[in-house]
């Protein structure tokens, strides 16, 4: 019994110093960036680069689907009875 009371007593002691070294620590690190600026490394597309995107097993796979923009998609045609107007979906 009195190694049990022994044992919670050390257990007291170098708990309360770990809690009172801690309120010396900094809250939070410095970080890298605020010292030497920002990377110049940016991340496109999980690193498959445009137009691509890593499938379900990791490879790069090309994003299907309509392109976003390739020129205007309604115009005026003219027909013999006025200008009509025209859109390509």
């Amino acid at each position: 019994m009195m190694h049990v009371k022994m044992l919670a007593a050390a257990a007291a002691v170098v708990g309360g110093l770990g809690l009172a070294s801690a309120g010396a620590a900094p809250l939070a690190p410095v970080a890298a960036d605020t010292i030497t600026g920002p990377a110049g490394l940016s991340t496109v597309a999980y690193g498959c680069g445009p137009g691509w995107a890593p499938g379900p097993y990791g490879r790069c796979r090309p994003i299907y689907g309509r392109p976003r923009f390739y020129g205007p998609r309604c115009f005026f045609r003219p027909t013999p009875f006025g200008p009509r107007r025209v859109c390509r979906y």
